[in-house]
């Protein structure tokens, strides 16, 4: 009967709130409680978040259990969650709200695309055609000023709670491309239809009033947008280099002026990418300067960005693989490190120095005695959280490291292993960085679930550092060159970031070319970087889901993944 019910509302009309409480009051508190104590032994970065924010987790528990003491909903237990994970300002903090929302709530989304432009200006990305929205005159670049009766700072103020981020850039990325999906955990909208208010080039305002649409109950959301500009992202000019590897690499070469291009849109491979870094590197050997891409590489395996580091930097007295990774031998690492044990055999593990001893030489290979298990890591008969600090990775390359100038382009969609890579090249003094600053994020997360709900939640349990020891958490590394998109560029479909990037890589090898004037530069005839590069367009088909909106499992790596931290 309840299926029933279910399938008849949904099917006949919007529902914007929970009709059922699945869990009791004293559950979802003793969910919260779980939540919170995992936290409290196995989260690494409580002293730096204190530092910057002034947060208390004890403050924290006790503000949230009052919360749900009174609660009607599992929602709001959702709520209380993510909202913890929020305060720490770590974009590594997040659950798996969304994936548990859609067993009961569908998710409500607008069919238009937003895009981060000048700052904390957010601009349309992309219209579907037959839509509210193509039908008012929506076009790409238009500036959004207005969404559901607040403004852009409103909405920011809205969602800051609701969403995990380690840098002010991290957190606008994300508000900007996740404002077409409307949170549950915010409420119900206001209306089955929102008013959003567009401001034109001309400066004209135009209204529309869209009908929120229902996602799919499973499964990921995937974009059916189709859009004009698609066919306009050309890098024809420049060669493609076919390499095969199991990272997403696109290589180019400007035969013209002998500039390479590589851009690296995620790290989230397992398999071992040396022989295709070999290949890259080795077909960039001859150019005069490289463009790296790092645009929206929101992280994935730490040490492959370590190794990547490698091509560009000259052994020395430091060395990328200096790098380490403090990682905390929690309660939570050691379960998520052995799903197949019960709480029974993980009682007697945390409770054995003899089991403990066994688990870090046998199944981690560590050199430890038992002596020191006993003494250091026991106290009052139970096991204690510690500190392994172990190197990032220890793979070297076999091809020369490019010494001729490398620009990074960045945003502040480039967040943990991109911010390994970036911090670590940018410590050395080895490349030139083009762009807004990164997400600045270097939690390593770990799954642990909640009891009672089944709610699946992350929580950092690694901290990276680069050779010379500097923070990377919440310590955005600030461009040489600062530039986002400009909404007029953005209307013509030119990547602002690119061709700044490009001018300067082209005046730093070529330095007689700077005393051409701007407009020489933007509109120089021949074969020109210029010319190929500012008819390139971003290709807004390929926007990425928002995080939370795609299932746990895909968007991160499983557990068995730590052995490569090793």
């Amino acid at each position: 009967m309840r299926n029933l019910l279910r399938s008849l509302l949904f099917g006949s009309a919007i529902v914007f709130q929970s009709l059922y409480a699945d869990l009791t009051v004293e559950e979802r508190v003793e969910d919260f409680q779980y939540f919170w104590q995992t936290y409290k032994d196995a989260y690494v970065f409580f002293d730096l978040k204190k530092e910057d924010y002034g947060i208390a987790w004890e403050s924290v528990r006790e503000q949230m259990l009052q919360r749900l003491e009174a609660s009607e909903s599992d929602m709001e237990l959702y709520a209380a969650v993510t909202e913890a994970q929020a305060m720490l300002r770590d974009g590594h903090c997040y659950n798996g709200a969304f994936t548990k929302i859609r067993e009961t709530e569908p998710i409500f989304f607008q069919r238009i695309q937003f895009r981060l432009v000048e700052g904390k200006r957010i601009a349309v990305a992309g219209v579907v055609a037959g839509t509210e929205f193509a039908e008012a005159g929506v076009e790409m670049g238009d500036e959004l000023v207005q969404f559901d009766g607040k403004s852009i700072r409103q909405l920011a103020s809205d969602y800051r709670p609701l969403q995990a981020a380690s840098s002010e850039g991290q957190f606008w990325n994300s508000l900007a491309s996740q404002l077409y999906i409307h949170s549950p955990l915010l409420g119900k909208p206001k209306s089955p239809k929102a008013k959003m208010v567009f401001r034109k080039a001309d400066g004209q305002l135009v209204e529309v009033e869209a009908r929120w649409n229902m996602a799919p109950a499973t499964g990921a959301q995937k974009s059916t947008s189709s859009f004009a500009d698609d066919a306009s992202v050309d890098l024809s000019q420049a060669e493609q280099i076919a390499i095969e590897g199991p990272l997403p690499m696109d290589v180019r070469i400007f035969k013209d002026v002998n500039i390479g291009y590589v851009a690296i849109e995620t790290w989230m491979k397992t398999e071992d990418p040396i022989e295709q870094m070999e290949q890259v590197m080795t077909a960039m050997k001859g150019t005069e300067g490289l463009i790296v891409d790092m645009r929206g590489n929101g992280g994935g395996v730490g040490p492959w960005g370590v190794l990547f580091t490698n091509y560009f930097l000259n052994s020395g007295a430091k060395s990328p693989n200096d790098s380490w990774m403090d990682r905390k031998l929690s309660k939570a690492f050691f379960r998520a490190s052995f799903p197949q044990l019960g709480e029974k055999e993980l009682e007697e593990v945390f409770t054995s120095p003899e089991t403990i001893h066994y688990v870090l030489t046998k199944a981690f290979g560590l050199e430890v005695s038992l002596e020191e298990v006993q003494n250091e890591h026991f106290k009052d008969g139970r096991f204690q959280p510690y500190y392994l600090r172990l190197l990032l990775n220890e793979r070297t390359n076999t091809v020369a490291a490019y010494d001729k100038p490398v620009y990074v382009l960045t945003d502040g969609g480039c967040y943990s292993t991109t911010d390994i890579f970036l911090t670590i090249l940018d410590e050395f003094d080895r490349i030139t960085i083009v762009g807004s600053p990164n997400g600045a994020g270097s939690g390593s997360p770990i799954p642990f679930t909640l009891p009672n709900s089944g709610l699946q939640v992350y929580v950092p349990h690694a901290r990276a550092y680069p050779p010379f020891g500097s923070m990377i958490e919440g310590r955005p590394r600030q461009p040489d060159i600062l530039v986002t998109q400009t909404m007029e560029d953005l209307r013509q479909g030119r990547d602002t970031v690119l061709i700044t990037a490009a001018k300067a890589l082209w005046e730093e090898i070529n330095p007689a070319f700077s005393s051409f004037s701007n407009e020489a530069f933007e509109l120089g005839a021949g074969d020109s970087i210029m010319n190929t590069l500012s008819e390139k367009t971003v290709d807004w088909g390929n926007i990425p889901t928002p995080d939370w909106a795609i299932d746990a499992k895909i968007r991160h790596k499983n557990i068995q993944e730590l052995d490569l931290l090793k």
